[in-house]
């Protein structure tokens, strides 16, 4: 998901390095440079020569229990229905391939910490898929499925969407003659009494929790803008003020990008790159 002009967040599960190419709207980008959080399922990625004109704020309120969400991905799509008794309890996947952009939306249950995926520990927000027109299942009511790791969930503040989290990990199943292996399916009712609903859980890294630490990368894809509005100006000038002649920015999230260099600290180099940018357009 883009974030910045030149700067792209995702999960760092799905791995990629700096030969990656990265695909928006048509036009195909290197990567110059990958951060990734010390401890969450997360990853920043800055583009090389890209200057996307539509890109994602950060929705920063911790207020995501209860919210609508639209949930977006690449992953595949819907395919025949499951039945047992029959009743309908779910679907297979599509057998597609990872080049459709599609959209649904949810409730977001809950929020909590995991460190259940790739010994990688990150705040997530939880919902679930209550079916098709069922039960308390939204208009387009949706679950994500293979390939859609890093798709945005996003949250409408202020009348402006924001991305709020990102696609981590669905409810697996398994094959009932061998428990290794997992089927490409979602389920909203029992499959051994399909009266009963089941509603698959699955969830997104949260990305409020993480809002200084995206801020920082933003800044550092960006130079000079430290606030990620997309201008440098007197806001970004407060921000290098306030870190002036700090000398811990390491475990400041590199002073929210202010420590361009970075060194550690805050000081006449930063100043004199941070001068170069003033109100420049970006």
């Amino acid at each position: 998901v883009a974030i910045s002009p030149n700067c792209v967040i995702t999960t760092r599960h799905q791995d990629g390095n700096l030969q990656t190419l990265v695909e928006i709207a048509g036009h195909t980008y290197t990567i110059a440079s990958i951060w990734d959080h010390p401890s969450a399922d997360l990853r920043i990625a800055r583009l090389c020569g890209a200057n996307l004109m539509e890109f994602a704020s950060i929705y920063q309120n911790t207020g995501e229990v209860g919210r609508r969400t639209i949930i977006a991905g690449y992953g595949r799509g819907r395919g025949k229905f499951l039945w047992s008794q029959g009743r309908i309890y779910g679907y297979e996947w599509a057998n597609s391939t990872n080049n459709k952009l599609r959209f649904g939306t949810n409730i977001i249950d809950r929020a909590e910490n995991d460190d259940s995926l790739d010994t990688l520990t990150s705040d997530i927000i939880i919902a679930d898929f209550d079916g098709l027109k069922i039960g308390k299942s939204t208009i387009y009511e949706t679950t994500p499925a293979q390939y859609d790791s890093g798709g945005g969930w996003f949250i409408k503040h202020a009348g402006i969407w924001k991305l709020a989290g990102l696609s981590r990990a669905i409810q697996p199943h398994y094959d009932d003659s061998d428990p290794n292996i997992v089927l490409r399916q979602s389920w909203f009712r029992d499959k051994a009494n399909p009266v009963l609903p089941q509603p698959d859980q699955f969830d997104a890294v949260r990305l409020s929790s993480y809002a200084q630490w995206i801020s920082s990368r933003i800044a550092a894809c960006t130079p000079g803008d430290l606030t990620g509005d997309g201008r440098v100006d007197i806001a970004d000038f407060a921000v290098l003020a306030q870190f002036w002649l700090t000398f811990d920015c390491q475990t400041k999230d590199h002073c929210l990008g202010a420590d361009t260099e970075p060194d550690g600290d805050i000081d006449w180099f930063d100043l004199a790159e941070f001068a170069q940018h003033w109100l420049r357009p970006l």
